[in-house]
């Protein structure tokens, strides 16, 4: 493609699709920037090509790729090398089974590349596992890792970083980063340690946030004392997301609001303590001793977009007690609707939250402070309604899937001038 053109073949590699049928970050970051690329005002435009090897439903030609039959099947020897190869936790096996892992994913991303009726001209890819270095030696046009959640920053945090390929999966990622035509970060915070963890200047990199739907008024957030009362958690029960954290800030709030219950959404991870995994129930059980609380505490798993829309748009208070974030889309989708907001300032969420602005920030890894910062919006209808006006419009203006979709589309276009 000459620079001048006017139109980008981009693909871009999703762990499933589409949304409804895998609830996922990266599918949909995917989803919001590609409405964005539908915006005519874009001076260049994007042609997206989505490849996935687990699709719910039809292909699209030359639109919507299911690679998964491209898939090689593994022979029945292999297997035994395989089981083998796992009994033995050496060096060099480690880094066998490693290459037995991401190569058969290379080799079908590869192979339905190649079996497209219209070659893409560039290709964006999460930096997981390092397969973005395997599909470089091999592709004709740039590749543009994303920063999606490089795993020496994620594997810490929940525990892993003791694993046997945990070093090795660092480095694989680490070569991908270095040697892609382009970087881009949903924050800058992931970005600048991802510079000082490898010691890369990274000078083809960008910063280019998570983009966001506009929400419709109708499923906008409003103060009503005739809804439900409920803190509302949309997460996985995990460390990372800082399940045990929402628990805890729950119980200091409820044993002084006895009205208010908790909501919780997303799947059941577990989180270890003492060495044994705890689901959600085991850990509320175990830690919440009183009944009147525990009552309290709904949880609902796994819920699609518009249960979850329903319940944001309904909820008192919104809160992201996590660890640690990139630039979470559960914390932009919630701003979107005009949710009030208490947060942690971790990672990219001081990139997106304003203290006192569009929401409140609590003390990282602090039940008793996140649990002050709710009880002082229950106590404040006005506060709650001028931080919802105001993270809905700012949302708008640095978030939304158009201004996202044009950086990135211009970002595009300076990678394959070069």
């Amino acid at each position: 493609m000459s620079t001048n053109d006017c139109k980008i073949r981009a693909g871009f590699f999703s762990p499933g699709w589409p949304l409804s049928y895998m609830p996922n970050g990266i599918v949909s970051y995917i989803e919001n920037i590609i409405s964005g690329f539908a915006n005519e005002d874009i001076a260049t435009k994007i042609e997206p090509v989505v490849l996935t090897s687990k699709l719910a439903g039809l292909e699209v030609n030359n639109q919507l790729i299911d690679i998964s039959k491209f898939a090689k099947n593994t022979p029945i020897y292999q297997h035994l090398i395989d089981k083998l190869l796992y009994t033995i936790n050496i060096p060099i096996t480690e880094s066998i089974k490693y290459q037995r892992l991401m190569l058969p994913e290379a080799h079908t991303i590869l192979q339905g590349l190649q079996h497209l009726r219209t070659p893409l001209d560039i290709l964006e890819i999460e930096e997981s596992f390092g397969v973005a270095s395997l599909l470089i030696r091999k592709s004709k046009f740039p590749i543009v890792t994303r920063l999606h959640g490089p795993w020496f920053i994620h594997g810490p945090i929940m525990k892993f970083d003791k694993a046997s390929n945990y070093n090795l999966r660092v480095l694989k990622e680490g070569e991908g980063i270095i040697q892609s035509h382009g970087i881009t970060s949903p924050s800058l915070d992931v970005l600048e340690k991802t510079r000082a963890f490898y010691n890369i200047d990274l000078p083809n990199a960008k910063v280019i946030p998570n983009p966001v739907g506009e929400v419709n008024s109708e499923n906008l957030w409003h103060y009503n004392v005739k809804n439900e009362a409920y803190i509302l958690v949309v997460g996985r029960f995990d460390l990372h997301k800082g399940g045990d954290i929402a628990l805890q800030e729950f119980r200091i709030i409820a044993m002084k609001n006895k009205e208010v219950k908790l909501c919780f959404v997303g799947p059941d991870r577990g989180i270890s303590v003492d060495g044994n995994l705890l689901n959600i129930n085991e850990y509320i059980n175990k830690f919440i001793p009183e009944e009147h609380v525990r009552k309290r505490i709904e949880f609902r798993g796994h819920s699609n977009p518009e249960q979850i829309s329903q319940l944001r748009k309904n909820s008192l208070v919104t809160i992201f007690p996590s660890r640690y974030e990139n630039l979470p889309l559960s914390l932009l989708e919630a701003l979107a609707t005009g949710c009030a907001t208490v947060s942690t300032p971790v990672g990219g969420i001081k990139e997106i939250l304003i203290n006192e602005f569009n929401g409140l920030l609590a003390e990282p890894e602090s039940p008793d402070s996140i649990a002050e910062k709710v009880l002082t919006l229950l106590d404040d209808p006005a506060k709650m309604q001028r931080l919802s006006k105001n993270a809905i419009e700012d949302t708008k203006n640095r978030f939304s899937a158009k201004i996202v979709a044009a950086q990135t589309a211009d970002f595009y276009k300076t990678v394959l001038a070069t």
